[in-house]
């Protein structure tokens, strides 16, 4: 009887509404691919201060994975230095696609009281460069 009762509770009860979607602006998406490209950079600046100035070939040298549950991190050298990539796996629903940024972004974190600058491509074509505001 008790489990009648229960079973009738369960399968009787009004369907849960889905939860409203969540519309991130471009500024917050660059946020999130902003951090995430700084903490990769900070990973790759110790290695190379750990290897006598040399820096990494790939990311699993560093210890880095390139892919996440949501994003897909690339390791590539511009002039003298490193330039990371953080770009969402699935570009669907979003209006940033990717973000990058090289070795200044530490330096320009540490002038601006955390405050960093990104070039990010949007979803519908062209580009911006986003302020994220990283750890202090």
């Amino acid at each position: 009887m008790v489990l009648g009762v229960i079973l009738a509770a369960a399968c009787g009860g009004k369907d849960k509404p889905a939860a409203a979607p969540t519309h991130r602006t471009p500024a917050d998406e660059a946020t999130v691919l902003g951090t995430e490209l700084f903490d990769v950079m900070d990973q790759v600046m110790s290695f190379r201060s750990a290897h006598n100035g040399y820096w990494p070939r790939t990311l699993r040298e560093v210890g880095v994975d390139s892919l996440t549950r949501t994003t897909i991190r690339r390791l590539g050298m511009q002039g003298s230095g490193p330039m990371i990539t953080v770009l969402f796996r699935s570009a669907e629903g979003h209006q940033v696609e990717a973000c990058r940024g090289g070795s200044d972004i530490q330096e320009e974190a540490s002038l601006n009281s955390g405050q960093f600058t990104v070039s990010c491509a949007l979803a519908g074509g062209g580009a911006g460069d986003f302020k994220v505001q990283g750890a202090r």
